[in-house]
């Protein structure tokens, strides 16, 4: 069930790096392991990384649509599977396990407590003001410093949360409201000149998340992102570079295959509801999974995944174990209780395999 190789596999930090070395040509040493994208990549005069969000490799070879067609290849995303961890590998270029954003719920052992991850509140965004997160330097501070014209696209309700104000250097940072007004940012004058720009799209994986992967709303919005996708790549004149992937797939959960956990106080069971992080004894752990289907990791085994926590700080929010749900079942901790229709965060191909797609205009 455990892909030992994990971490060398070509993934979501690899793609990254290779895109942000030919942004930053010569100004930016930037090591890469593999060559994923065609050479026009360095012929561009502009770059464009759309992130969308949900776009499964296996959920979009599932579809008719266009996009199939310039599917290079498949890669790994990052573990878990989830959308902060993803995000977060991007902007930082690091492996989970070296920026310290490793779920999407965590579990500070020595301050904090548990963590909403992408959601940080009031009481525990401070985390993040740390010594451990605040030293790291983003590709967008690195852009800034270097005077490399980029632009970075988020919905507008995302733009301005602590997970954002993290990774992004808010001066490079443009909200927008929908697919027309991202049409009209792109089309800017200002912003035709940029040399690269950032777009997150966050609508699949809504729609997938509350109708279910391969539904006839979820069909409707792969077909606008097509739309949009093919509007993007043909705005400016200049020579330009389209590269679209995803933070992961989806899978569908049957009600029968939903599982609702009982523990005490004595546990803490946090992480993603099919890569679920546990702290506690070992004997009350097996009780507490002994009927749920699936897998538990002691350390030693999740660093096949995540990596070793290298310092104190990682320590501290490194698990104690890890319990990899079988594939269509999930659990539902105390602090979790939304029905929903489609899930990620595991090891499954449906949920770990994105895909990488190239456009080119020249």
């Amino acid at each position: 069930m455990i892909n030992k190789n994990f971490l060398q596999e070509p993934n979501l930090i690899d793609l990254s790096k290779e895109i942000f070395k030919a942004v930053v040509r010569d100004k930016v040493e930037i090591d890469t392991r593999f060559e994923l994208l065609s050479q026009d990549l360095y012929e561009a005069d502009t770059i464009n990384f759309i992130l969308a969000d949900g776009l499964g490799y296996k959920n979009l070879s599932s579809t008719d649509s266009s996009l199939n067609k310039n599917v290079t290849q498949s890669i790994n995303t990052t573990f878990p599977s989830s959308t902060n961890v993803a995000l977060s590998s991007i902007s930082l270029m690091k492996n989970p396990i070296e920026h310290g954003l490793i779920g999407y719920y965590m579990y500070d052992k020595s301050k904090y407590g548990l963590i909403n991850a992408l959601n940080w509140n009031e009481d525990n965004k401070n985390l993040l003001s740390n010594n451990y997160y605040r030293k790291q330097s983003s590709i967008w501070k690195i852009f800034k410093d270097n005077k490399i014209y980029a632009s970075n696209f988020q919905p507008r309700n995302l733009v301005g949360s602590p997970l954002s104000n993290f990774l992004y250097e808010q001066s490079n940072t443009i909200p927008y409201d929908n697919a027309q007004s991202l049409l009209e940012l792109l089309s800017d004058s200002s912003i035709l000149e940029n040399r690269f720009n950032f777009i997150y799209y966050p609508l699949i994986d809504v729609t997938a998340h509350i109708f279910g992967v391969n539904s006839d709303e979820w069909q409707i919005e792969i077909t606008k992102f097509e739309k949009l996708v093919n509007e993007i790549s043909n705005i400016s004149n200049k020579k330009t570079k389209t590269i679209i992937s995803a933070d992961h797939g989806l899978v569908n959960i049957n009600d029968e295959f939903r599982h609702h956990l009982n523990y005490g106080d004595d546990l803490q069971i946090y992480g993603d509801q099919r890569s679920v992080y546990i702290n506690g004894a070992k004997e009350n752990v097996l009780e507490t999974f002994s009927k749920i289907p699936g897998v538990l990791l002691e350390q030693h085994e999740l660093s096949c995944l995540l990596g070793d926590p290298i310092d104190e700080f990682l320590q501290s929010i490194y698990p104690d174990f890890c319990f990899l749900v079988e594939d269509k079942n999930i659990v539902y901790p105390k602090h979790l209780s939304a029905k929903l229709k489609g899930y990620h965060g595991g090891i499954s191909e449906e949920e770990l395999k994105i895909p990488i797609i190239e456009f080119s205009n020249f």
